[in-house]
């Protein structure tokens, strides 16, 4: 009886110890695991860590598999390594037998499309065809941009060597306005643009802007400063800047024709 009780107390014992010596290290891990950080907090802390005055973008898994991208508002995308301590800047392109090709994460592409389909066309300067639009493109401006001023200048129908082509209101295409001082805020240009949608006539004061005539400075309580940072947050660095409805970002001038094929008119 004595040798089964201190076989059973051993064993107490024993069992008591083993639970104590269980429970030490699965404690610890749980610990580590609250602890550990994720891939996307990782690379954040990194980039925040060699540049604090940059507001990056979201990191998300890339087009490119093992790399992360990160957007840097009014910059490149950033393909970034999982350790958070390399990235390439740049543009992607697809390798076929037909050649190279710039391509663009789907899920980019959808992010863009809800984030002009959330804006308010009341906030944006409306440039319409006569009849019913047979496409909306927003055009991200600056009043001082020379290709905005050009592009500008063939909302309606234009002269081109001695040639009278359509502009973009006669090929059907409503251009909508979004502000994007390149000089950022506060500026000169950002001035300019805030005098715009703080006119009477928004549409005669973009025009008499855009070819060096002046109108009276105002203020008022306008969109500018957030859709300047809108613009930086859906990858424009320059302009103008074209945002197309399948949600393709077009950098630069295109003329109307051109446009208009390109999007199917």
């Amino acid at each position: 009886m004595i040798k089964t009780l201190k076989t059973l107390g051993f064993a107490a014992v024993a069992g008591f110890s083993l639970s104590a010596f269980m429970a030490i290290p699965f404690a610890s891990a749980q610990g580590d695991l609250l602890k550990r950080k994720t891939t996307e907090e990782t690379i954040l802390e990194n980039l925040h860590k060699a540049r604090p005055d940059i507001n990056f973008g979201q990191p998300r898994p890339s087009m490119i598999k093992g790399l992360y991208q990160v957007q840097v508002p009014g910059g490149p995308v950033l393909f970034v390594t999982p350790e958070g301590d390399k990235f390439i800047a740049g543009e992607v392109f697809g390798i076929d037998s037909t050649g190279f090709a710039k391509i663009e994460d789907p899920y980019v592409i959808e992010e863009r499309k809800k984030a002009l389909a959330s804006l308010d066309s009341k906030n944006s300067i409306n440039f319409k065809p006569k009849g019913k639009a047979k496409a909306v493109v927003y055009v991200f401006t600056d009043i001082d941009c020379g290709y905005c001023r050009k592009l500008h200048s063939q909302m309606h129908a234009y002269d081109e060597g001695g040639q009278q082509k359509p502009g973009y209101n006669d090929l059907g295409i409503e251009i909508r306005y979004l502000a994007y001082p390149r000089a950022g805020i506060p500026s000169p240009s950002a001035d300019k643009l805030v005098s715009t949608w703080c006119a009477k006539d928004k549409l005669d004061a973009m025009t008499k802007l855009k070819s060096d005539q002046s109108v009276p400075n105002a203020t008022c309580d306008n969109p500018v400063a957030a859709q300047f940072q809108l613009g930086g947050q859906l990858g424009v660095n320059g302009t103008p800047a074209l945002f197309l409805p399948n949600g393709t970002l077009m950098p630069g001038y295109l003329p109307p024709e051109e446009l208009a094929k390109t999007l199917g008119i």
